[in-house]
């Protein structure tokens, strides 16, 4: 028998384990039991941090022990220490965990998750115990729970007591008794079992009835009754969901004395999602598409532009089929997500096509990508487009589409219509080098049909050329080349036996690829690390090679390292997290100078053969910001250096917690660095914006934000992980954009915005930055606070009004920081000694911010001259290590207006004529005009009123229909280009 998913508990009262078996059975809760060599029994341990616990009886919350893990890791993705346990939990319910926490100089981070039901973030710093809770509804199938606390980031001493999770039920109350019940909130399908639990808890006088009955309409599907005796309190009956075509059910609880008499009653509706009903939905959505055909027709008659109801159009056609298909496949979740998003989006499309035909001005003019040369300038990508009227211009071009398998390539005739073009296809060395001495290029001559096809479609298409696929048979000629590598490059890149494959099969495709018009570029390698470099062969010698040219004599190093080294040879290559080692920081410039070449090894060959063509790498955008990374050979700046494009792989998730509507820190930094350090577009063509396997409903407003403010912070291309579909719960794909038919919708339709208004977001663009924010290699491999310093630096910047940029400490050097009003420094305590003079040098007209402590030594950890020191210091403005993001925005919105670093143009709250924490905002000039982006990141609206030196000025959403909308109200994830009112 399955386990009930449907549970009665009392709200009041917390019941043991053992007075029901609805009650997760969690062992060793309150950590009272040890055992030789075990402090916690009964929980697992799995650790890839510098994470410990241990049993302690000093100040347990209660009982005589409490549990208590330190951890020495920054915070860092996959580095973590996890204490956890496996559940017995009912499917559809809420639950309730909690658990008693004291913490000393505990960072941020630290959550109780199984990633899939639950997060339960403990809280920051320093305090006594306390309780921390959460609740949170099991998914309808799930029946166990991985219960754990992931210890990530920094604690010095954090105690968990007491973790309890209990099902949360609804009160039934009356005359002289007492209890609860539940039901699930949400059934899926027709006769699907489902349970239904009762618990007494109060002291009955008499015997008692309960009595449920289940109703569909007029159709009762489940009736029962049982006496309830004195001592008894635990009533379980299993149901199912009926073959009743409706909406929902209605069910009702009575308790009844033994005169018959009501004592206690409740009732509750619980949503059927009825295959009946859905497949109805969408009978009704296709009726509707009479209506809007009509509309359609009488548009195009006119002449009227119809590129966005074709969006709409265009995922109605190829989503309402897969949508039936989900129906068959007991996908009833993912079925009614798409009949919403089918309804939103009709009643959105029928609206404009009646709009237009009022006013035929109101449609707007599309633009267009032609296939055809597509150069760079600058950040963006030139090239020639059409409008809807037949004009032909050439600028910029925003590249938006998918990746990166099947799908796409057969679904190139259909992208036009969504208003994407461009999409991101792959081949690589083991397909096109089966064996030794045999070349197939099967695979690639596919890629020259797609391309072909691409170009009659006014589609670009970006080759991966996925050195990761390298071949079995190299691997076993060579077995050596498996002792180094790192992520999905599985072997030592530059080893001459490693290059020798690469560089025959790049030589074998590349030159069927060129000159093919919709070629976009070149993707030289997939999520690229190097981070298992010192099993290479060639590490040593090129290691030793690299310390004579940066130190030149072996006592000068040594100088630098207090070291009594006698050769080069004899330095030690440092692990990947070996900060204190006095090389780590040579090892990390090492690494990254050494991926970068391999890289740039591969471009090199590829441009002996296809000059015209740009390239990039996927590098992954959050190995910029980890310090874990540091010594894994992505460095944003060189792999700049070799590309013509910055290339990368990032995320934006939906939901941002803490009040955010989205997660937008991450992204935002990325794009920022990249184009700060090297100016050029960013192609982000692994383009994650849902987790994988994630299973609820996205709105398509998370998806526009994302590639709207990509745009606006340097993003000229991207292709989305994944144009997929798939029925196996556990795949990658599953979750993914092609499940989401509003979701593709509006990646078209912000695809059509973004070209339609080029020049207006190519000028925010060019906006130039009056503060930089110091971006330290060199603070990251030696100071564990300096990469969180920079994320609050950010946060505290970004909704000022004002352009940030990222100053390198190459650029620093160089003489770039006098272009800059400000230039925060966030806790980056050492610096190369070229960087440090730079900034000792800067004119006072270059305010600098000091976040934590001051620059004070080099890279080998030895003291700058401490008047230098207390000179910066002295002209500085300064932050407390801990200051809050909030906190310092508004004094460094003073800071800013200060030194007249802000634009003329302000936005402020309407009520308050203050600025507005949340809201990102910029202006910028275009031809004459002044437009605005604006976005609420918040996770509620806001009321603005934009200001022009100080005086109210109107604007209107050159987004909304017919571009007029009044700009008064931002609404959360809505993007809004406001042109200001001369």
């Amino acid at each position: 028998m399955r386990i009930l998913s449907l549970i009665l508990i009392c709200l009041a009262l917390t019941v043991p384990s053992s007075a029901s078996p609805l009650v997760p059975a969690i062992a060793n809760p309150g950590f009272e039991e040890t055992a030789p060599g075990n402090d916690a029994p009964g929980w697992g341990w799995y650790n890839r941090a510098t994470a410990s616990f241990r049993s302690e009886t000093q100040n347990p919350h209660s009982g005589a022990r409490c549990l208590v893990f330190t951890n020495g890791s920054d915070l860092a993705p996959e580095v973590y220490g996890r204490l956890f346990q496996n559940v017995a939990v009912l499917p559809g319910i809420e639950y309730e965990l909690s658990v008693w926490v004291r913490a000393e100089e505990v960072a941020s981070a630290i959550h109780f998750t199984d990633w899939n039901s639950y997060t339960l973030n403990v809280p920051e710093g320093t305090y006594d115990w306390q309780q921390i809770s959460t609740v949170f509804r099991t998914k309808n199938d799930q029946h166990s729970l991985n219960l754990g606390i992931n210890v990530v980031n920094r604690c010095r001493a954090l105690a968990i007591d007491d973790v309890s999770l209990r099902p949360i039920g609804s009160p039934l109350k009356g005359e002289g008794i007492e209890g609860s019940y539940l039901v699930p909130g949400q059934v899926e399908g027709d006769k699907r079992p489902a349970y239904l639990g009762i618990l007494i808890t109060s002291a009955l006088e008499g015997a008692a009835t309960v009595k449920a009955t289940i109703t569909a309409g007029k159709e009762t599907i489940f009736h029962k009754s049982s006496p309830v005796n004195p001592g008894e309190n635990t009533i379980e009956w299993e149901w199912d969901s009926g073959s009743a075509a409706v909406r929902q059910l209605d069910f009702l609880v009575r308790v009844l004395d033994g005169k018959g008499r009501v004592i206690a009653s409740a009732s509750q509706k619980v949503e059927k999602l009825s295959p009946a009903v859905i497949a109805g939905d969408i009978d009704r959505v296709e009726a509707r598409l009479k209506e809007f055909n009509a509309l359609y027709e009488k548009c195009r008659a006119k002449g009227i532009p119809l590129d966005y109801p074709t969006a709409a159009r265009t995922m109605l056609a190829q989503f309402i089929p897969l949508t039936r298909e989900d129906l068959q496949k007991n996908e009833e979740v993912r079925a009614d997500y798409a009949v919403k998003d089918f309804a939103r989006s009709l009643d959105r499309a029928i609206a404009e096509m009646r709009a237009y035909l009022k006013n035929p001005k109101l449609a707007p003019n599309a633009r267009r990508y032609q296939t055809g040369k597509v150069d760079i300038a600058g950040v963006s990508f030139i090239g020639d487009r059409k409008d809807t009227k037949g004009r032909k211009s050439r600028g910029p071009v925003f590249f938006c589409g998918y990746g990166h398998f099947g799908q796409v390539r057969a679904d190139i005739p259909r992208f036009p219509g969504y208003g994407v073009n461009i999409i991101q296809i792959e081949v690589g060395p083991s397909i096109t080098m089966p064996s030794e001495n045999e070349i197939s290029l099967k695979a690639a001559n596919d890629i020259v049909e797609v391309l072909d096809n691409a170009a009659k479609h006014n589609v670009m298409v970006n080759i991966l050329l996925s050195p990761h696929y390298f071949p079995g048979w190299a691997m076993e000629k060579w077995p050596h080349l498996a002792k180094g590598g790192g992520g999905f490059l599985g072997y030592c890149v530059d080893a001459p036996e490693a290059k020798q494959v690469i560089e025959k099969f790049l030589r074998a495709v590349v030159p069927l690829f060129r000159g093919k018009p919709a070629l976009h570029s070149f993707c030289l390698s997939n999520e690229p690390l190097f981070d298992r470099t010192a099993g290479c062969e060639n590490t040593k010698p090129m290691w030793a090679d690299y310390l004579a040219r940066v130190h030149g004599d072996v006592q000068a190093m040594n100088d630098r390292y207090g070291t009594a080294y006698s050769s080069f040879a004899d330095v030690p290559i440092p692990g990947n997290d070996a900060y204190t080692a006095p090389q780590f920081y040579d090892y990390c410039a090492f690494n990254q100078e050494r991926f970068a070449a391999w890289h740039k090894w591969m471009a090199d060959i590829i441009h002996e053969m296809a000059p015209e063509v740009p390239v990039h790498a996927k590098v992954m955008a959050w190995t910029f910001f980890m310090r874990n990374t540091i010594a894994w050979g992505t460095d944003a700046e060189r792999f700049g250096g070799f590309s013509q494009i910055n290339g990368n792989d990032c995320a934006m998730w939906p939901g941002g917690g803490g009040g955010w509507a989205i997660s937008w820190h991450g992204q935002n930094m990325a794009y920022d660095l990249q184009r700060s350090v090297v100016r050029q577009p960013i192609f982000n063509s692994e383009n994650h914006l849902t987790p994988d396997r994630s299973t609820y409903y996205v709105p398509p407003e998370h998806f526009r934000t994302a590639l709207w403010q990509g745009a606006i912070h340097g993003q000229g291309a991207t292709t989305i992980w994944v144009w997929e579909r798939t029925y196996d719960k556990g795949s990658d794909f599953y979750g993914n954009v092609m499940q989401r038919p509003g979701c593709a919708e509006a990646v078209g339709r912000t695809c059509l915005d973004l070209n339609r208004f080029a020049e207006e977001v190519t000028a925010l663009q060019n906006v130039r930055a009056p503060v930089a924010i110091l971006y330290s290699i060199s603070s990251i491999a030696r100071n564990p606070r300096y990469l969180d310093a920079v994320g609050r630096a950010y946060s505290a910047l970004n909704f000022c009004g004002a352009k940030i940029d990222f100053i390198s400490e190459k650029q620093l050097a160089a003489g770039s920081g006098k272009d800059y009003r400000m230039i925060v420094l966030p806790d980056a305590t050492h610096l190369p000694a070229a960087t440090f003079e730079a900034l000792c040098s800067l004119p006072e007209t270059t305010r600098l911010v000091i976040l934590g402590d001051a620059p004070q030594k080099d890279p080998y950890g030895r003291d700058f001259a401490a008047d230098k020191v207390s000179g910066i210091t002295a002209r500085a403005g300064a932050f407390p290590a801990d200051a809050d993001s909030e906190k310092m925005w508004t004094r460094l919105q003073f800071e800013l207006a200060f030194l007249g670093a802000l634009p003329d143009i302000l936005v402020l709250g309407a009520a308050t004529e203050n600025p507005v924490w949340g809201v990102e905002w910029l202006p910028a000039k275009v031809n004459g005009r002044t437009v605005v982006n604006l976005i609420n990141l918040r996770d509620a609206p806001v009321e603005v009123q934009i200001f022009s030196r100080g005086d109210p000025v109107s604007a209107r959403n050159l987004l909304g229909l017919g571009g007029d909308q009044k700009v008064l109200k931002l609404m959360p994830m809505v993007p809004v280009l406001a042109e200001v009112a001369k």
